[in-house]
């Protein structure tokens, strides 16, 4: 377990179509320090992605070779592409001195939970207003038929019943009013992490004068 992170590792896990990747590209513009963790991924590219900004896009035979060099930190499935965040993001940081955020499924946040001290964790998981308006945005995307949006709605009714293993539960609503409850959060922690060093500090200069 690694306990020598000062900043955070933010965590942001939704259903697909509640919109953590909006919220997650919202809170990279409107936050100095933190740094988005790229997934990469074995999908094709969509028309208005980027690859090394949205995702890093290889072959299937690629991501299982840089799985077996022990590569990720966490990786998983979903509807038949692999999906992983690499160890170089987090490195890249502590570097950097910036909280790392990803945008990852509850899967991978299990794993982040087993390899990092939950003190250096917060984790949010975004559920939408209902489950019809997550149909209506499923559909608005327009990219996935009738046959694809119900198996989407599906996963999502699964993924939702890991929500108690967050430490923040959030309805998006209203995606600005959402980015300022998270952003509010992270502040608020970030003055108790602050308080705690600076009351070890002197604790240290007390009992070790």
């Amino acid at each position: 377990m690694n306990t020598g992170l000062k900043n955070k590792l933010i965590i942001i896990s939704s259903p697909s179509g509640a919109g953590k990747t909006t919220l997650c590209k919202l809170l990279i513009k409107k936050m100095k320090n933190i740094n988005l963790s790229i997934s990469y991924t074995s999908r094709s590219k969509r028309l208005n992605e980027v690859n090394g900004k949205d995702y890093y896009f290889v072959s299937k035979k690629k991501f299982e070779n840089l799985k077996e060099k022990n590569f990720f930190i966490e990786t998983a499935k979903n509807f038949n592409n692999l999906y992983g965040s690499p160890y170089k993001n987090i490195n890249k940081s502590i570097k950097n001195n910036q909280h790392i955020l990803f945008d990852i499924d509850w899967k991978g946040a299990r794993k982040i939970r087993r390899n990092y001290n939950k003190e250096n964790i917060l984790d949010f998981f975004i559920l939408p207003p209902s489950k019809s308006e997550l149909k209506r945005r499923l559909k608005k995307r327009g990219r996935d038929n009738n046959k694809e949006i119900n198996l989407r709605l599906s996963y999502a009714i699964d993924e939702m019943k890991h929500y108690n293993e967050y430490k923040y539960v959030l309805i998006n609503d209203n995606v600005k009013k959402t980015v300022e409850d998270i952003i509010k959060i992270i502040e608020y922690n970030n003055l108790i992490s602050k308080n705690k060093r600076l009351l070890q500090s002197k604790l240290n200069k007390i009992i070790n004068p």
